[in-house]
């Protein structure tokens, strides 16, 4: 009997145990599970990076909107710009971070639009690779020359490229620029041989000093030498004159019948980023768009605002990714 008792007594004994065993099990869960989205719902709780693609015009307007995010969350929002090979290697590399909310692409069509008909390798899927977040500006660029170039307009530089065909020279580091100018070129039937660089800055100073003459640069590089005279500046890109040069007529007025070539930047994270953290940022990026500095630096860059939601900047991008193809195919460019 005694032993029965006992035997009775060890069983409820481990009938307890098992319970609060699993009952700290399931704690446990709950805790874990009550810390996880604790922490989503802190984000950020550290600093953010913004990977940017290129030097000039973007890495500035990365840096105007990571100074209006950081006074928002109250933490550092820090810039790696990453240039080369037409913005692939700061693309390839948020593809491949960690989707953690911390880090973000800065880029431009030529990652999530244009590369894909220039490059026969490229190391990212610009849709399965990435997450849309938002649209940030719209822009176009500047056909500029050496001033030492007997040009005063676009119909004397065509004239100039007829007279001297495939010895003048164009910069380009963007698949933007390039195309600005192959589209040119075809429209106008023109031999100008291309001389890539790494950056557009490095290119528009080479045209400044006459090692090449001519090509297609934004506005925050090229504006300021065109007013230092270091540059001349004979049309934009854009169907209508920009208040950065508002002198400066469109490639159509200057004669170039059909001729409109526009750039655009916008921001994604690494594929797997939560979806509450990018629409976060999604908010974060259209309150910088608005702010005061933001519209003035636009205004003296050339920039349109383009603020638009993850589905729509989506949407756009595979629309441009078609655009850009049928440009680039008609403009007989191969790809590298």
């Amino acid at each position: 009997m005694a032993k029965a008792i006992a035997v009775k007594v060890e069983n409820n004994q481990m009938n307890t145990l098992k319970y609060l065993t699993l009952r700290f099990f399931l704690l446990g869960l709950i805790t874990s599970s009550s810390n996880t989205i604790a922490q989503q719902d802190a984000w950020p709780s550290k600093q953010i990076r913004l990977v940017v693609c290129c030097a000039g015009i973007v890495d500035a307007t990365a840096r105007i909107l990571a100074e209006n995010i950081s006074q928002s969350i109250k933490q550092p929002v820090i810039i790696e710009t990453k240039v080369g090979t037409s913005g692939m290697i700061a693309a390839d590399y948020v593809a491949k971070a960690k989707p953690d909310g911390y880090t973000f692409l800065v880029s431009t069509n030529s990652t999530h639009a244009a590369n894909q008909s220039l490059y026969n390798k490229i190391p990212y899927d610009y849709i399965n690779d990435f997450i849309p977040v938002s649209g940030v500006s719209k822009g176009v660029m500047a056909l500029v020359v050496n001033p030492n170039l007997p040009v005063n307009n676009v119909r004397d530089l065509t004239a100039l490229a007829k007279v001297k065909s495939g010895q003048l020279t164009f910069g380009w580091a963007s698949s933007s620029s390039r195309v600005a100018m192959e589209l040119y070129k075809q429209i106008s039937d023109i031999d100008v041989t291309n001389i890539p660089y790494k950056t557009l800055p490095q290119a528009t100073i080479d045209v400044a000093g006459g090692q090449v003459d001519m090509m297609f640069s934004d506005m925050v590089t090229a504006a300021p030498l065109v007013k230092a005279g270091k540059l001349r500046a004979l049309a934009v890109a854009g169907k209508k004159r920009v208040p950065a040069l508002p002198d400066v007529p469109s490639m159509e007025e200057a004669g170039v019948q059909g001729y409109e070539v526009t750039w655009w930047t916008a921001v994604w994270a690494p594929a797997g980023t939560p979806k509450d953290i990018v629409k976060k940022m999604n908010s974060l990026i259209a309150t910088a768009i608005t702010a005061p500095k933001t519209q003035e630096f636009f205004l003296t860059a050339g920039l349109e605002p383009f603020a638009s939601s993850s589905e729509e900047l989506m949407a756009f991008q595979i629309a441009e990714h078609n655009k850009w193809r049928r440009i680039i195919k008609v403009a007989g460019i191969a790809p590298e």
